[in-house]
């Protein structure tokens, strides 16, 4: 049996993931340049990420779009989490 403190936790959780994906898709979509620079700067530092598979790809012009896109993805995901959570318990 959920008890009402298990029920504010979990309406609780649920607003901070919906927040921190808004946040995050509206950084990649109106914020794109400052995301851009992160990439490529984090290209620069790191072997690692160099190592990954199409890595040149951040300093290719095409980034900037391809985060933006990212971005939309990400708010299209949590219109479907908030349906899912809003009105999966009417089924």
């Amino acid at each position: 049996m959920i008890t009402p403190f298990g029920i504010a936790w979990i309406v609780a959780t649920n607003i901070a993931v919906a927040i921190a994906v808004a946040i995050a898709g509206w950084f990649c979509i109106f914020r794109t340049g400052k995301m851009v620079a992160m990439g490529r700067r984090n290209y620069e530092k790191s072997k690692f990420i160099q190592a990954y598979p199409f890595p040149n790809f951040v300093l290719k012009d095409s980034y900037p779009t391809y985060i933006r896109c990212a971005g939309i993805f990400i708010w299209v995901w949590l219109i479907a989490f908030l349906c899912f959570v809003i009105f999966g318990h009417f089924r």
